[in-house]
């Protein structure tokens, strides 16, 4: 099968290019970066751009879409707002107006965001697809707005849109998100970079935290079983404490390290528990298949591997 994979140079989309190639896809992707690798054809690409994105989905002519390519940092776009519309918006106006001209019968994979459910998430244990959607950050309107726009090519254009909301995905290679930066604070306290006091915000914040490597293989589940027009939780519908994460770093860090909670730190707004509901993805024939010690344990091994900096003289 030929799948494209935007954004395949970021954190799921290169976990998510592995695993296709696993199971025997063909894979093209978009980056914005250039790389190369043997196993996947990468075309330059910004989403922003509706002529180059047409051109690569006629040239690539998929059979299966998972777009991934967006603006993603949620504390980025309070400071500018108009990208996180532009590019997670606009480039998937692009897309599938792409896919409707060119590539009319592939199954497209919307990738949006728990952040979609905003301030909802204070109201229920366990979020489920069905329930109202209240951002509150305008990374969380425009993925909000990219899941309502993939429900109207369906019913207006009979395209195969699957429009899915990933939770709290972890694992190597991600950077800018809280799991990363407490594993690359201990390592920097491990390698004797840091004094033995870990800097975070708000440490009683609620996550269900999905293992990279599950989030791809539930991506592919979902594009095999899913429904066109539907949405679905990427979940395992486990709630951690950011604490309790934290109290489970200690036990397979290497050095002892206290913790000090920095005001500075917090989001203009956080959303304090956000754990979904995974019934709908189970139903497809997922189920996880990495613990979170596991997940950790990896996470920390690559910034083990990936802080090069030299230790400091004594």
């Amino acid at each position: 099968m030929r799948s494209l994979v935007t954004g395949v140079d970021g954190f799921i989309g290169s976990w998510l290019a592995e695993a296709l190639v696993a199971v025997g896809d063909t894979v093209v992707g978009t980056t914005r970066v250039g790389a190369t690798s043997p196993s996947v054809r990468r075309y330059r690409c910004e989403m922003t751009d509706a002529e180059r994105v047409a051109q690569v989905v006629r040239d690539a002519a998929p059979e299966r879409v998972f777009h991934l390519a967006a603006a993603n940092n949620v504390t980025q776009s309070f400071a500018d707002p108009w990208t996180a519309l532009a590019v997670n918006l606009g480039g998937s106006v692009n897309l599938l107006e792409a896919i409707r001209l060119h590539a009319r019968g592939a199954c497209v994979i919307s990738v949006g965001s728990s952040a979609e459910y905003g301030r909802t998430s204070a109201l229920v244990p366990k979020l489920k697809e069905t329930d109202p959607l209240a951002p509150s950050s305008p990374y969380g309107v425009s993925k909000a707005a990219q899941g309502q726009l993939a429900a109207v090519y369906a019913q207006a254009y009979g395209l195969r849109t699957i429009h899915v909301r990933p939770f709290a995905v972890i694992g190597p290679r991600k950077r800018a998100d809280v799991v990363s930066d407490f594993c690359r604070g201990i390592v920097d306290i491990e390698q004797g970079r840091a004094a033995a006091d870990l800097q975070t915000g708000n440490i009683e914040a609620v996550r269900d935290f999905v293992d990279v490597r599950d989030c791809a293989a539930a991506l592919i589940a979902i594009s095999q079983n899913g429904s066109p027009g539907v949405v679905v939780n990427v979940c395992n519908g486990n709630g951690v404490s950011l604490s309790e994460l934290l109290d489970r770093l200690r036990r397979v860090s290497a050095r002892a390290f206290s913790v000090n909670a920095d005001p500075a730190r917090q989001r203009a707004a956080d959303d304090v528990r956000i754990v979904g509901d995974a019934s709908r993805l189970l139903s497809l024939g997922h189920s996880p298949n990495h613990s979170l010690e596991d997940t950790l344990r990896l996470t920390l091994d690559y910034w083990r591997s990936n802080c090069s900096a030299p230790v400091p003289s004594r």
